[in-house]
């Protein structure tokens, strides 16, 4: 009995039954997430200072206060590699906290933490239209945890970038093109490319979760249209600068000042002073291609992962379908940054009790407790000094280690999994692995 106990209590959490059931509808708990997110949102909107990220971003935009925006895609003081209209943004936003004497790190953050409790709303409708009973059920529960989750909070109150708002407009197209809008599911993405551009990882789904052509030449349309109505006065002076550096931009390999890297397989490799002249020559090349062709080796599965899935048109089967396509991306890449982990979170409810819960676990304590230890304060208060704490505790290096070994596992289940719902398909059966989550 005692070793059944833990399955039984998954099971009741998993079906919110038993002394989960309240969970279920709204009731007190429901206001009370409600305010302890917005709590957190605003707290940390307004009395944190955020990451280096908030320092590049009012450098970009006083910037663009003397410099033509097209000029700033050719070099200046940072790396500018954000959409046209995010930078005219930002330099509005610079003009009104000049005018206003408010902080420009709060008139940043704050329009995203604002978003973000939109992207709850989406979360909760698209839970609600989903086919699995279970997820229907807990529909309240999981939008509530994620509007509660400090992973959210952090990303789209403190940090300091635009990456949270890539989640919002993922699960704003799968809604339209389940409700036969495919225009609209266009348009959606392509204004999200307004802000940020990794919504596009989560093009090879959407496209092959839509029944004909039509419906794809529709979609296409209007996100090239919507594309162009942002890009296009900055395409006609020079297509080459705004494509090289919104579009091609590969991210960048991060590491500490004494060379902590913040992420990627690189973190298991061997030491090379202890290699042998022969393993290091062999290493050298291996590391140098790596590095190399990363994008590629990071995005050619994401592409067949769709291509090989149960292509399911149901909520829970897209979105399934879009959280994998970003954990395959975060397992295989060297070149990322603390917030990517922001583009798919909304979503990965849909993985799955198991996985999500686990990727949750992991991700906090990697990002709370890196944050926390950086600013010297549990309520992320202090300075976050990235430059000057560059030697990580034992403690933090070793549940980033955690953190890339599991996506770079679930990349590989996931890959798996399709490649065997494909074989079944092509054997006339039904898949048993699922990948990563089949519709009920």
């Amino acid at each position: 009995m005692i070793g059944r106990k833990p399955a039984a209590l998954e099971s009741q959490v998993r079906s919110l039954d038993g002394g989960f059931r309240r969970f279920r509808e709204p009731g007190a708990w429901l206001f009370v997430a409600i305010a302890a997110g917005a709590g957190m949102r605003i707290f940390l909107a307004f009395a944190s200072e955020g990451t280096l990220d908030v320092e590049i971003w009012q450098a970009h935009a006083q910037t663009l206060t003397e410099t033509p925006l097209i000029d700033y895609y050719h070099g200046g003081r940072f790396t500018f590699n954000h959409p046209p209209p995010m930078g005219l943004a930002a330099r509005e936003l610079y003009a009104l906290a000049q005018a206003t004497g408010l902080s420009f790190g709060f008139l940043l953050r704050f329009p995203f933490a604002l978003l973000d409790a939109f992207t709850a709303i989406l979360l909760f409708s698209a839970l609600a239209e989903a086919k699995d009973r279970r997820l229907r059920r807990a529909r309240y529960a999981l939008a509530s945890l994620y509007w509660v989750s400090p992973m959210a909070a952090i990303f789209s109150a403190y940090h300091g970038n635009t990456d949270s708002s890539v989640g919002f407009f993922l699960i704003a197209a799968t809604l339209c093109l389940l409700r036969a809008k495919p225009g609209w599911a266009g348009a959606v993405l392509g204004f999200s490319l307004w802000i940020k551009i990794p919504g596009v990882l989560a093009l090879p789904v959407l496209l092959l979760a839509m029944s004909n052509g039509r419906e794809r030449w529709r979609f296409c349309t209007a996100m090239a249209a919507t594309v162009l109505a942002g890009y296009l006065p900055w395409l006609v002076q020079d297509p080459t600068a705004v494509v090289r550096s919104v579009f091609f931009y590969s991210g960048l390999m991060i590491q500490t000042p004494v060379g902590v890297p913040i992420w990627g397989l690189q973190v298991f490799y061997p030491d090379p002073a202890e290699l042998s002249p022969a393993a290091f020559d062999f290493f050298r090349r291996f590391r140098g291609g790596y590095y190399q062709w990363n994008t590629v080796i990071a995005l050619t599965p994401v592409v067949l992962y769709a291509l090989l899935r149960n292509r399911a048109r149901n909520a829970e089967s897209i979105l399934a379908g879009i959280a994998g396509s970003y954990f395959i991306f975060y397992g295989l890449t060297n070149f990322w940054a603390f917030q990517y982990l922001a583009w798919a979170l909304p979503l990965w409810a849909f993985l799955g009790f198991r996985i999500a819960g686990i990727a949750q676990t992991l991700t906090f304590f990697y990002i709370y407790g890196l944050y926390a230890w950086l600013c010297g304060d549990p309520f992320l208060l202090g300075k976050w000094d990235f430059i000057a704490k560059g030697d990580w505790p034992i403690g933090i290096r070793g549940i980033r280690d955690a953190c890339v070994l599991f996506f770079f596992g679930a990349a590989l289940y996931f890959l798996m999994g399709a490649a065997r719902e494909a074989g079944a398909r092509w054997r006339g059966g039904p898949g048993r692995l699922s990948s990563p989550r089949r519709g009920r």
